[in-house]
């Protein structure tokens, strides 16, 4: 176990890949009883691997963050929590724009509890509804980290006007908000006996999505509305967030649902 006292703090270790360690330094640093933040490469078989050499995709590394933290004020189940909400845990080859082994997503567990709290976070996201596809972030037992170079770390605060427009522009700060910062918003606007309407609130059931059922039989406000979206009279119409789907178009709802 990483564990050890450090002026009376219970210290302990925790590490994540979650795509570019640029992206994923700042929230775990700025959490209280986080100690230190750090870029580096976890999980390969190349000792002290150079950013290059990571870059290519051959060393087995992944650009990690460990997080050096006191147990004391923070869980590791906040972290878990953090770590989770700065990633697209459903893309298997890699993170946003970046594309390749190094990007893909992994919990690095440091002993027994962490490798069961990190199972039970993992589930938790896969029942919860905000997915569709399969959650593809590994749980791997720890084996080694390099720190990156020093210009990797703190990079936000180095090149702040630089890391802000790769946030943005990546795509991970628009899915960030778009998944855990606002509501998404999920209704079926349906008619009595609508096979349709039925085949589309079963499968937002099986995904665990939440969603509010209106018949536009009844409600003609909600009716004229689904119209002037849409440009159709009949249902299902399915609105998720600001778009609205009609017919049941399950590959069109894929595309949608976070």
């Amino acid at each position: 176990m990483d564990e050890k006292q450090e002026m009376g703090k219970k210290v302990k270790t925790a590490t994540f890949a979650g795509g570019c360690f640029w992206c994923m330094q700042p929230p775990f640093r700025m959490l209280d009883g986080v100690i230190h933040a750090v870029s580096g490469y976890a999980g390969g078989k190349t000792e002290n691997p150079t950013y290059e050499e990571v870059s290519l995709g051959t060393t087995g590394h992944l650009e990690s963050v460990q997080v050096t933290y006191d147990e004391d004020k923070i869980s590791y189940d906040t972290l878990l929590d953090t770590f989770w909400r700065q990633i697209d845990p459903t893309d298997p080859a890699g993170q946003f724009a970046d594309k390749g082994s190094q990007y893909k997503t992994a919990i690095f567990y440091h002993d027994d509890e962490q490798k069961g709290r990190a199972e039970a976070s993992k589930k938790k996201i896969e029942a919860s509804g905000k997915f569709v596809k399969p959650v593809a972030t590994e749980i791997r037992p720890y084996t080694n980290f390099y720190p990156a170079e020093e210009y990797h770390q703190d990079y936000d605060q180095k090149n702040p006007g630089r890391y802000q427009q790769y946030k943005t522009l990546s795509g991970r700060e628009p899915f960030i908000e778009k998944t855990w910062d606002k509501p998404h918003v999920v209704r079926v606007y349906a008619t009595p006996g609508c096979p349709g309407c039925r085949a589309a609130k079963e499968y937002l059931t099986s995904k665990n999505v939440k969603f509010t059922e209106i018949d536009i039989a009844a409600d003609e406000k909600a009716r004229n509305m689904v119209i002037e979206k849409t440009g159709h009279i009949g249902s299902p119409v399915i609105q998720i967030g600001d778009a609205f789907i009609f017919g049941f178009d399950r590959k069109k709802m894929e595309n949608l649902l976070p």
